[in-house]
């Protein structure tokens, strides 16, 4: 069998995922690219 690599590249993921300290439920919020490259940063 015979296995190819591919080249293209992830797409950056739209979704913050964090956990609530009262709760202790995991909550998914989604951001905006602008905001995620300043957090990155």
């Amino acid at each position: 069998m015979e296995t190819r690599s591919s080249n293209k590249s992830l797409k950056s993921n739209p979704f913050q995922v964090y956990r609530d300290p009262t709760t202790g439920r995991w909550v998914v919020v989604k951001s905006d690219q602008k905001s995620m490259k300043k957090k990155a940063a």
